[in-house]
């Protein structure tokens, strides 16, 4: 089963990275990029149930996090021995980046993660994950805040879709 969830989120997450074409949008005070692949934003056929009249959109996402140091990873290693396995914080490989593939509503500025793939620096999937809601409502989207990396990433996002349907 695992496996099947891990083919399914990559999958879907690699109809994005068939044509890449990432943009730099934001970086966060520890040093993590996010960027926005701009060849898949496109419009979303999914249907919110409650709200049947707003056009929603989907698009990739990646955030790259900064290079541990070798120090800190030693460190972890050393605490996730002496904890107990099922709460070690470090029983897989440090995270070089994670795609996400959201859908989002420009209309109030709030998304919603469908899936997400997290890898290690040698491009190796470490984790995934796909959302199994065959029904989506307005209350499964989280509205972002103002002046936050969340809101910079779908305001970026929808202009670009304004953009390409306008051209």
């Amino acid at each position: 089963m695992k496996r099947l969830s891990v083919l399914l989120a990559g999958s879907a997450l690699a109809l994005s990275a068939q044509a890449v074409n990432w943009s730099e949008v934001s970086e966060s005070h520890s040093g993590s990029v996010f960027s926005v692949d701009l060849d898949s934003i496109e419009r979303s056929d999914i249907s919110i149930i409650d709200e049947k009249r707003v056009e929603n959109i989907t698009v990739s996402i990646r955030r790259t996090y900064p290079p541990q140091a070798k120090k800190n990873i030693a460190k972890d290693k050393e605490a996730a021995k002496e904890e107990n396995a099922e709460t070690a914080p470090f029983k897989e490989k440090p995270i070089h980046h994670s795609d996400q593939q959201l859908l989002i509503s420009c209309k109030d500025a709030s998304y919603y993660r469908r899936a997400y793939v997290n890898y290690a620096a040698n491009d190796k999937v470490i984790k995934s994950w796909q959302s199994d809601k065959p029904i989506l409502t307005t209350k499964d989207f989280k509205i972002t805040s103002p002046k936050t990396i969340g809101r910079a990433l779908v305001e970026y996002s929808c202009k670009n879709h304004e953009q390409q349907k306008t051209a």
